[in-house]
Parts: C-alpha cells; sequence; structure tokens
C-alpha cells in the first residue's frame, strides 16, 4: 500500500510537530529543576537570615537591660552625691567655709557609699541580670534551643563582677558557670582556653560547696587538657595542678597529692621564680604533707621557704614570721626524733621568739605562740633564756642572747 504525496506531507508534518512538543516538555522540567532549585536557596538563605535577625534581637535585647542597669547605678551615684552635698552644707562655717569635720563628713559619707549602700545595689544588679540569664537560658533549653555565645560569656563575667565586689555565692556562681560552660561547648571546641577557664572556675565553687568528689573531676579535666593544649609549665596549667593537689589532699588522696604538688613546685620554680606566690604557696602545702613521714625533708624545705617568704615579703613580713616558727616548729619535731641537732633546733626557735618580739611585741599572740614553743620543750631549751607561763596560759620570755643558726637568724 502507497501513500500519496499529500499523505507523506501530512505524516512529516506530525514528526515534526511532535518533535517540537518533546522540546518544549524538555525546556519546561529544566527550568522546573532550575526553579526548584532557586526556591531552595531561597529558603536557606531566608532560614540564615532569620537567624541573624534573632542573634540581632538577643543583642539588642542585652543592650537594652544594660542600658537599664547603667541608668540605675548612675541614678544611685546621683543620690549619693546629693546626700554628701546635703551634709556638706549642713556643717559648712559661719563665713561658708568647709570645716575640718565637714570635709570628714563628706569623705566618711562618699567612702561609705563605695563601699556599702553602692556595692550593694551593684551585686542586686548584677544578681537580677544573673537570674534573668538563667530563667531564660532554662526556657530556651527546653524548648530545644541553644544560649548564644555571648550569653555564655556574659553569665561568667558576672561571676567575676560579683566575686570583686566580695560577693560570696558559690550556689549562685555554680548555676551561672554551669550554665556559661553548657553555652561555651555548643560553640567552642572542648579544649579551647576559655571553655578550659570555665571548668577550673567550676571546679572551685564545687569544691567551696563542698562537692569534693565532683570537683575532683573537674580539676582533673582542666589539669589535663592544659597540659595537652597549654603545655604543663603554663601558668593556667600550674594553677590548675596546684587545685587538683589540694583537692587529693582533701579527699585522702595523700600520695596523689604529694606527687602533683612536687611536679607543680619545680615548674613554678623553674618558671615563675621562687619568690612567685604560686610557688611559696605550693612549696608549703608539699612541706604540711612532708611533715607526715619525712621530717628530714619538710625542714629542708621549709628552710628553703623562709629564704624565699623573706625575699618575695620581707623579713618582717608575717608570712616570713610563719615561716620562721613553722621551721623551728618542724625542726624540734626532728630533734626529738633524733634526725637533727637538738642545738640547732634551740637555736631556730631562739630566732622565732626574738623575731616575733621585735617586730609584733612581746604581749602579741604570736610571739606568745613562739616562746610557749620554747618554753615547752622541757631541758631543749637553750640557755640565755628566761620565762613562764601564767595561769591564764599567757607566756612571758625574756631573751638575752640575739644570735641564731644558718638561716634562721633573728
Amino acid at each position: 500500500m502507497f501513500l500519496s504525496s499529500v499523505g507523506v506531507a501530512a505524516f512529516s508534518d506530525g514528526r515534526m510537530m511532535e518533535g517540537q512538543e518533546l522540546q518544549s516538555v524538555s525546556k519546561l522540567e529544566e527550568q522546573l529543576q532550575q526553579a526548584r532549585q532557586r526556591s531552595k536557596e531561597l529558603r536557606q538563605q531566608l532560614r540564615l537570615e532569620l537567624e541573624a535577625a534573632s542573634e540581632l534581637e538577643k543583642r539588642l535585647e542585652k543592650v537594652r537591660a544594660d542600658k537599664a542597669v547603667t541608668r540605675q547605678l548612675i541614678a544611685q551615684e546621683l543620690q549619693e552625691v546629693k546626700v554628701a552635698h546635703a551634709k556638706l552644707q549642713e556643717v559648712k562655717g559661719r563665713d561658708g567655709t568647709p570645716t575640718e569635720r565637714a570635709r570628714q563628713a563628706l569623705s566618711s559619707s562618699v567612702l561609705a557609699s563605695d563601699t556599702g549602700a553602692l556595692t550593694v545595689q551593684r551585686c542586686d544588679v548584677l544578681q537580677q541580670r544573673a537570674r534573668a540569664l538563667l530563667h531564660g537560658g532554662a526556657d530556651l533549653e527546653a524548648a530545644g534551643g541553644n544560649s548564644c555565645l555571648s550569653e555564655a560569656r556574659e553569665a561568667a563575667e558576672i561571676v567575676e563582677q560579683l566575686e570583686d565586689l566580695g560577693h560570696g555565692d558559690d550556689a549562685l556562681y555554680r548555676a551561672l558557670l554551669q550554665f556559661s560552660l553548657r553555652g561555651l561547648e555548643r560553640h567552642l571546641e572542648p579544649d579551647d582556653p576559655e571553655v578550659l577557664a570555665r571548668v577550673h572556675s567550676l571546679g572551685v565553687s564545687l569544691e567551696n560547696l563542698g562537692e569534693k568528689t565532683l570537683a575532683l573531676q573537674f580539676y582533673q579535666r582542666a589539669y589535663e587538657s592544659r597540659s595537652q593544649r597549654l603545655g604543663s609549665e603554663h601558668r593556667d596549667t600550674l594553677d590548675s595542678g596546684y587545685n587538683l593537689a589540694t583537692c587529693y589532699r582533701n579527699v585522702g588522696k595523700l600520695s596523689e597529692a604529694e606527687v602533683l604538688f612536687e611536679n607543680v613546685l619545680t615548674c613554678s620554680q623553674r618558671v615563675l621564680g621562687s619568690q612567685c606566690p604560686l610557688t611559696i604557696d605550693t612549696a608549703e602545702q608539699l612541706a604540711d604533707l612532708l611533715e607526715r613521714k619525712d621530717l628530714v625533708a619538710a625542714w629542708k624545705l621549709r628552710r628553703s621557704l623562709l629564704e624565699w617568704s623573706r625575699s618575695a615579703y620581707g623579713e618582717d613580713d608575717p608570712a616570713a614570721l610563719l615561716a620562721m616558727a613553722k621551721l623551728a616548729g618542724v625542726l624540734k619535731r626532728a630533734a626529738d626524733a633524733g634526725v637533727a641537732s637538738r642545738l640547732a633546733a634551740a637555736e631556730a626557735l631562739k630566732a622565732s621568739v626574738a623575731r616575733h618580739q621585735k617586730v609584733l611585741g612581746a604581749e602579741s599572740p604570736e610571739a606568745i605562740q613562739a616562746a610557749a614553743e620554747l618554753l615547752g620543750w622541757g631541758d631543749g631549751c637553750p640557755t640565755g633564756f628566761e620565762g613562764s607561763v601564767t595561769g591564764e596560759g599567757k607566756t612571758s620570755v625574756l631573751v638575752k642572747l640575739d644570735s641564731g643558726g644558718p638561716g634562721v637568724h633573728p
């Protein structure tokens, strides 16, 4: 069967139209795919913009809160100035010149304002902001959200400000530091120095609250992570090591405490020097532990402690006097145990009494205690001393000689 020329032409036109329709459908599908991709990109961009807007709203709210706090503090200070000015007007002389009593009254009023009512006012404002942070954070977490980084940092800053003002509420500090730590851990690495600083601070608050076992875990994390991230001789690492060793001792882990105190002392002395308070405090803690088992090592360390304290604070500083008294005490115990010279112990006790009497006076409690140590030693008391203990427990000592052994001269 053959088609006519007209039929062939119609068939050809039909195939051409079908091809055009297929091309049109293909283009439409391509445009649809592009539209879907663009819609996805727009939704992603919208989500990011909404998150940015939410963050800006939070920052704006914080600025508003800080502005309100600033206004409140300024109003309080202005009120205090008005009160002081009114008092000054009341006690002015007849010629209009402030009398000395007026100046004293004004000075006392301003001082009382700074250390009294104004300090209380600032603490109240900070505590209000702390409660708002904690309440808002709890609601946000309950809704499945996360606190922003700025709020986590602000919580830690509030703790520092309250501590500077002398406000001691470790329960509040613990809540704020836990809030801060959770927020920081969501935005920063686990071993970030800022995160580890909050871990260390939280350990301090927990220990102050009596939760020593839990505090130990935070101290261990801070010390181990700081050692790896910052190095064993970094000041932050040494601080965490000192607190961890102290906590070890407080929970009865004396061997662990001694080893760690020795490590911290070695590093601190090498990096910070023997006059650094951390070095001296660490040596003091280690000496207390050594006195339990090794009197010779203890008195040698206490001899170094006396030299370091004198170099750091001066010979007449209470810390140096206490170091001298403790050296004399451990030498006396070592002499009684037969591992130190009785003459050296007697000279150390004598030097301690003489120095305490010279610096603090014979009637001071410290001088009386030093004299009681000397007189209570019985036949170990050297010649050149006369003394007695009254019925009220007070001690009087007359020092006739003024000499001392090496490192313990008065």
